[in-house]
């Protein structure tokens, strides 16, 4: 009887520290941050993904003013494409950023204020670099028209985000409240003109 005994009590304790294993893994997993959803950029064959830095990404918060204006003019690291006249560029999103909606923005300008709510969308090069070449010539600040590289922010919203308001806006000032207030994520990447 005393081997029976013993035999139970090792299976106990042998029970009982794995399970305390277990729960000590759950326990690791639960502290880990959440992993950042990723943005995904294609020209031709060429294909790059880029989860959001912990920086720019609030897991379900909007980010500050400061926190989303860093992020949009953060270009150390980003993917850079060399685009050539008729070039179509494709963006993908991970599904959650597509279920809150997403906006494109080019050298600082909102490309539509309506979000894309797909995960992939399709943008002509020559309709992106057209947008800041108007910007250029009718003299509002940004880019130079002799400087053709484009910085492209992807931008996760809110909820709370509200098109009409950022379409209706009076000022850049109203616009860009309205815009900040609602970013959840940003993504960036560089599109330059191909030397020939």
């Amino acid at each position: 009887m005393t081997a029976i005994s013993r035999s139970r009590g090792r299976r106990a304790i042998r029970t009982t520290i794995a399970l305390g294993a277990v729960s000590a893994g759950l326990a690791a997993l639960t502290g880990c941050e959440k992993p950042s959803p990723s943005a995904h950029f294609t020209l031709h064959s060429n294909t790059t993904s880029r989860a959001a830095s912990d920086d720019c990404y609030g897991h379900g918060e909007a980010l500050s003013a400061d926190q989303a204006l860093d992020c949009a003019d953060d270009d150390e690291g980003i993917p850079s494409f060399g685009t050539t006249q008729g070039d179509t560029f494709r963006v993908g999103v991970d599904p959650k950023v597509a279920d809150n909606g997403w906006l494109l923005f080019v050298n600082g300008l909102l490309y539509d204020p309506e979000p894309f709510t797909t995960t992939y969308h399709s943008f002509s090069s020559d309709d992106l670099y057209r947008a800041t070449q108007a910007q250029a010539q009718s003299g509002a600040p940004g880019q130079a028209a002799e400087d053709r590289a484009l910085l492209l922010n992807v931008v996760e919203v809110s909820d709370d985000y509200d098109a009409d308001r950022v379409g209706q806006a009076q000022s850049q000032e109203d616009r860009q409240q309205a815009l900040i207030s609602s970013i959840e994520g940003v993504w960036n990447v560089r599109l330059e003109p191909k030397d020939d």
